[in-house]
């Protein structure tokens, strides 16, 4: 596992020397920044084989170019110059560390050549006080001199405890790489670097670019300068992008496994302001946002207040200029935007398409992120979205290989799986109660009705609704008839008016001799009570469907099957006419019952004949 520490500090402290000093490598690689002796630009320095050094630039101009170097960093070692001690950009570096949250803290206090024994001790009492009161308590103060290059081994010695400390934390199974470095090789084509945050990459897979949302395939992949076949969580990455041109993979994009990150232009998530701002944040308040290795300008919506004051936290939209990309719960430094002074920061939640309000029912599911249990992120996510969601959208929304889900997302007693969708129980079980409770009260009050759209079964959104009715259907807790619903096992039931009526009914049909009146005819003749009775009679087989508008009693096609029987088994065969013998009706109503007996198999048409094929006469 690679580890990365970054350098931080006031301009002309002395990080880039110490880095020098302990790796030999100069990170000024620019010719600007050799001229000037200014770091402008990120530097990267190998401490070892598996720990990288990242040298930011002090300069308060070049802070942008900081929040890049320190936004993959597992620990920082923060350069003081003992003869200044701390200074606007020690302050503001540590605020961005803070905000990011990099606990593992190591200072070098560098210089100390230049000053005499008492200064030295007074400077670290100050380093050591301001420290605590930051939230960095006990930290390891180390005198250093990078140009006398004295106490340069007991600073080694102290940094190989803090590497030590560093524990393996990728759990996402998702790849990472934010974009710090863009450049062309002669012979190779685009290459672009970076430090790996989750998972790993191997050479021939493809990897996306974000927020572009490009995919391309990896020609080539590089780790302190040597060419390997994957690169893993931690490693500082060289990634040979085939197809891609430098213009599109500028610092402030990311490479990720395709399809598994957030894009868009509004934010949900927690925004914190540092406890020593100077004045609180308003609603509507543009600011800068530092995103990984990129910047961007946008608009705070406060949710839970007008105003967020210093040392404070709240949930919050963020409306960006432009579409960015982020992972779940990522970590931003927010800067405010003239003169730009950090502020505060946040933790992007999710990419949501509209304003929220701030009484908006769902803002308690932001507030249960908080959580690290896998299963009270998932139902956060499927409640504050509130519609079914596939495992792939689960596992994008909290930023996890679809793999670390699976298994929780099978449990029944927490999820409910439709046609690969998921929704959680508890919601499944209320919504099914309430659609119970509608049609139980309906059949009570209309035992012969036909049913009742699913509109007015429950008042929930309708991918919800559709999901649990689906779902009921299939496991025959519920039955349809078209847009109908009842529960299953409902079978209306007839008290003696009603019965009077079914028997009038059936002499209808007795007396019509197989020429039965159409339904049209019949229901005007019924009036709606009789036609209610009729539907009954046809939803429990009483009656059924021969063609179109012609029906007949059960009882009626019984006695056509028997005597179709005792023909056959004297004939071979039967016309239209001889069939007026078995049923004396007009063509009209023969011909519809003959095609009936054919679909139920009993009969075999060659020409104007038929034949019996049903069973064994």
């Amino acid at each position: 596992m690679q580890k990365v520490i970054g350098l931080a500090g006031h301009i002309d402290h002395g990080k880039t020397a110490l880095v020098k000093a302990l790796t030999g490598v100069d990170t000024d690689r620019l010719e600007e920044e050799k001229r000037r002796g200014v770091t402008i630009d990120i530097g990267i320095a190998f401490y070892s084989d598996d720990v990288t050094f990242i040298d930011v630039p002090g300069h308060e101009k070049f802070i942008k170019n900081m929040v890049t170097g320190v936004s993959t960093v597992d620990a920082a070692l923060l350069v003081i110059a003992a003869d200044d001690g701390v200074m606007p950009q020690t302050r503001e570096h540590l605020d961005i560390l803070q905000i990011l949250g990099v606990n593992r803290l190591l200072v070098a206090l560098n210089k100390t050549d230049l000053v005499d024994p008492e200064w030295l001790e007074l400077v670290t009492d100050e380093i050591d006080g301001y420290l605590t009161e930051r939230g960095y308590p006990e930290t390891t103060i180390v005198p250093v001199s990078a140009v006398a290059e004295t106490g340069i081994e007991d600073l080694r010695k102290a940094l190989n405890e803090v590497i030590g400390s560093i524990k393996n934390h990728d759990r996402q199974g998702v790849f990472r790489l934010p974009i710090d470095r863009v450049f062309s090789v002669k012979g190779f084509g685009t290459v672009v670097t970076g430090t790996v945050l989750s998972h790993e990459l191997r050479k021939g897979q493809s990897v996306e670019l974000f927020p572009q949302e490009t995919v391309f395939p990896v020609r080539g992949l590089q780790s302190h300068h040597q060419d390997v076949d994957k690169i893993k969580f931690g490693d500082r990455g060289a990634i040979n992008l085939g197809g891609a041109s430098v213009e599109e993979l500028g610092r402030g994009a990311f490479l990720g496994s395709p399809d598994m990150f957030q894009t868009g232009s509004f934010w949900v998530g927690k925004f914190s302001v540092l406890a020593h701002w100077k004045k609180p944040v308003k609603e509507a308040d543009r600011v800068h946002i530092h995103v990984g290795t990129g910047k961007r300008e946008a608009r705070i919506h406060l949710l839970e207040a007008n105003q967020c004051e210093p040392g404070k936290s709240m949930l919050s939209q963020f409306f960006f200029e432009e579409p960015i990309s982020a992972g779940f719960k990522e970590k931003v430094v927010i800067r405010f935007l003239s003169p730009e002074e950090t502020l505060g920061g946040a933790q992007l939640f999710w990419a949501v398409d509209h304003r929220l309000k701030k009484q908006d029912s769902r803002l308690p599911f932001l507030t249960a992120l908080d959580s690290e249990n896998i299963e009270a992120l998932i139902c956060s996510a499927l409640d504050f979205f509130q519609r079914p969601l596939k495992r792939r959208q689960i596992a994008r929304l909290l930023g996890v290989a679809e793999s670390k889900i699976h298994a929780v997302l099978q449990k029944e007693e927490f999820f409910r799986a439709y046609q690969e969708q998921y929704i959680k129980a508890e919601t499944f079980d209320t919504i099914l109660s309430q659609v119970h409770t509608t049609l139980e009260t309906y059949h009570l009050k209309q035992p012969l009705g036909k049913g009742l759209p699913r509109e007015l079964l429950v008042n929930v959104k309708s991918e919800l609704r559709e999901f649990v009715l689906s779902a009921a259907l299939q496991t025959g807790k519920l039955k349809n008839q078209g847009d109908l619903w009842q529960l299953a096992g409902h079978q209306g039931t007839l008290d003696e008016a009603d019965e009077v009526i079914k028997q009038s009914i059936i002499k209808i049909f007795e007396d019509s001799n197989f020429s039965s009146p159409g339904m049209d005819e019949l229901k005007e003749e019924l009036g709606a009570q009789g036609t209610t009775i009729l539907q009954w009679m046809i939803q429990h087989k009483d009656l059924t469907r021969i063609d179109k508008d012609y029906y007949l009693l059960n009882t009626q096609i019984e006695h056509f099957f028997t005597e179709l029987k005792r023909w056959y088994s004297n004939q071979s065969e039967l016309t239209v006419a001889q069939a007026r013998e078995i049923v004396p009706t007009t063509r009209k109503y023969l011909l519809p019952l003959l095609n009936y007996a054919e679909r139920k198999g009993l009969l075999l048409r060659e020409g104007d004949i038929r034949r019996w094929v049903g069973e064994e006469l």
